[in-house]
């Protein structure tokens, strides 16, 4: 079944078999290029290091990193599959971490 590109639940990333869209500004207003996070762990920090095209937002108990969702890219953090979450942000698929204050994965946004 053909994905309706006019419906509002249409997000680019998710559907497209065309080549990857030009790199997002930003998933919204709220978001910003990551300043140095508190990461407990060599290999979260190594991670984020090797995943480029990270956004940042600071929440209440935390924070939140977004990344391009794009099918035909890799994964931006492996080690986190189950962490992630797509969410459409700004008209555009993207994958969501939650992070508490030290630095450690929230499951589900929680």
């Amino acid at each position: 079944m053909e994905q309706d590109r006019q419906s509002e639940f249409y997000c680019k990333g998710f559907f497209d078999p065309a080549p990857a869209p030009p790199p997002p500004r930003s998933p919204g207003p709220e978001w910003a290029r990551p300043p140095a996070l508190p990461w407990p762990e060599e290999d979260l920090a190594a991670a984020f290091r090797r995943a480029r095209g990270a956004f940042f937002r600071r929440e209440a108990e935390g924070f939140s990193l977004a990344y391009p969702l794009d099918c035909r890219a890799p994964f931006p953090l492996p080690a986190l599959f189950c962490f992630a979450r797509a969410e459409c942000l700004a008209g555009r698929g993207w994958w969501v971490f939650s992070f508490g204050p030290e630095g450690l994965p929230r499951f589900s946004g929680v």
